[in-house]
């Protein structure tokens, strides 16, 4: 039976950072059994010089291993963020993110708070109000989505909460964004136009 082993990775934040650690996987003679944002999950067992190995390979891209025990807590409460808030999570009636990070690390969410804030000099709960923000944003000029469909997949209480918080972190409305992306696609429906003549 393989041993597996869990290597957290710093700095895959997309698609296009699991093809590429991948290919440099390969290229280095490892075999992954899976690869996610900021984790790969690898066969055989890794001693100190295969980790060595794997961070050489990896930087050329910008990536590096996570060994410090803080930063790898950082690195899974990122990858839980990004799971939650998604878009696609199915909320309990009375979820709370303290809560399913506390479960699923194993840690009280004093520790994870702490540990997070001295590492990244920002607290949980900030980064938290700016990843949301950031995923409105994107939801509001890339989908037709519309302000209550937002609210729901990313479980504020109201389309209220929502616009308040948002107006807060960005000094601009929901509604600003919704023109952006009605620009966006006049603009691409003139320069497509404009291609044709």
């Amino acid at each position: 039976m393989l041993n597996r082993n869990k290597v957290l990775i710093k700095g895959m934040v997309c698609q296009r950072c699991i093809s590429i650690v991948k290919s440099a996987l390969v290229k280095a003679g490892f075999e992954a059994s899976d690869i996610q944002l900021g984790e790969v999950t690898l066969s055989g067992s890794l001693g100190e010089e295969e980790l060595n190995l794997l961070e050489e390979k990896l930087k050329p891209f910008g990536f590096s291993l996570v060994q410090d025990k803080r930063e790898k807590m950082v690195q899974r409460v990122k990858a839980l963020l990004k799971e939650v808030y998604s878009g696609e999570f199915d909320f309990s009636g009375n979820f709370r993110f303290s809560e399913l990070a506390a479960q699923r690390m194993g840690a009280d969410y004093e520790k994870i708070s702490a540990a997070f804030s001295e590492t990244e000099k920002i607290t949980l709960e900030k980064y938290l109000i700016d990843y949301r923000t950031e995923k409105v944003k994107e939801l509001l000029v890339y989908t037709e989505d519309t302000l209550a469909d937002i609210a729901f997949k990313l479980n504020f209480s109201s389309v209220a909460h929502l616009s308040r918080q948002f107006k807060q972190q960005t000094g601009l409305t929901p509604s600003y964004f919704k023109e952006m992306r009605k620009n966006k696609n006049l603009h691409e429906i003139i320069y497509k136009s404009s291609m044709i003549m």
